[in-house]
Parts: structure tokens; C-alpha cells; sequence
């Protein structure tokens, strides 16, 4: 699964699913990009039963294709959560965000039979928010009092993207 990035030169992006041995090169992303960023032990339990978890890497030909970002999906029957989407600050502005998501979405709907996929998302990141639209996902509601802040909590935003099989 590749994609041509133009804001990246010659550049490819491609994902492709992860193991238990990539958490060492997803966490150093994970601390950059969250302000509450998952432990390596949590990002760890997401490579049993029932996960899927794909890298985005960009390959500049000059180097090892590197890993960016990565998408962790938990799922059960025709449903599957959106549990943690990150990229490297360094890599952001580029449509990697939309490229990682709409390809491993697309991977999970073919490969699992995923009818519909949710997420939750903090009410404060329209930029995600704004994404999240511009893939088809709809808002089902609200969870007040989610997320922590650093002054106190935040509301998450509900979504989700059914499928037409």
C-alpha cells in the first residue's frame, strides 16, 4: 500500500502493518506528538487478539524507509475503534494524517469485513476533527469530562464511518 506524496518530493508513503517489536520506534512519536501520551506498555497490550496496527513509513530512496506515524485499531465482528492515531510532529502538514487513515481503513474494510468504524477525538483538535469529516466520519455524540488536561478535563468528541458492503 503506497501512496505519492507531492508535498514530499520524491517521496513515498506507504503503511504496513506493525508488530509488538516496532513499540521502541512508535514511542519516541507517541511522546513527541500527545500532550498525555500512551506509556510503551500500553502501546505494547495493542498487538494481541482482536488489534490491528499499521505504520506509516516514508521512503525518500536516499535512506530505510522511516516510520512517521502508525494507526492502532481494536475490533470485534464488523466494528473496529479508531484507538490512537499519531504523526511525527516533524512529518505533519503534509497529508500524511489522511493518507494513514483512509489506507489502513481501507485495509481493515477489506481484510476484516469492517462494517463501521469509531473514534473519539478531544473536542480541542478541530484539526483532526476537520479530518475525521473529510473521510465521511459523522458526529454520534459526546463524553463529558474525558480527557485530561492540564487545567482540569475535556469533552471527546463521538464518530464514526459506516461502510456500504
Amino acid at each position: 500500500m503506497a501512496a505519492n506524496l507531492a508535498t514530499a518530493g520524491a517521496a513515498t508513503a506507504m503503511i504496513k502493518p506493525l508488530t509488538i517489536a516496532d513499540v521502541g520506534n512508535m514511542l519516541p512519536i507517541e511522546n513527541a506528538a500527545h500532550a498525555h501520551p500512551w506509556s510503551e506498555t500500553v502501546l505494547a497490550s495493542c498487538f494481541g487478539e482482536r488489534y490491528r496496527v499499521f505504520g506509516l513509513f516514508i521512503d525518500d530512496e536516499a535512506q530505510q524507509p522511516q516510520l512517521v506515524g502508525y494507526a492502532i485499531y481494536q475490533y470485534l465482528f464488523e466494528e473496529a475503534t479508531l484507538m490512537n492515531i499519531c504523526i511525527a510532529p516533524s512529518a505533519q502538514g503534509r497529508g500524511l494524517g489522511y493518507t494513514l487513515l483512509s489506507l489502513s481503513m481501507q485495509t481493515l474494510v477489506d481484510d476484516a469485513a469492517i462494517e463501521v468504524v469509531f473514534l473519539e477525538v478531544r473536542q480541542s483538535n478541530q484539526a483532526a476533527i476537520a479530518l475525521y469529516h473529510k473521510l465521511g466520519f459523522s458526529i454520534d455524540g459526546e463524553r463529558k469530562n474525558y480527557y485530561e488536561t492540564a487545567t482540569g478535563r475535556e469533552t471527546a468528541v463521538l464518530m464514526s464511518k459506516r461502510f456500504i458492503k
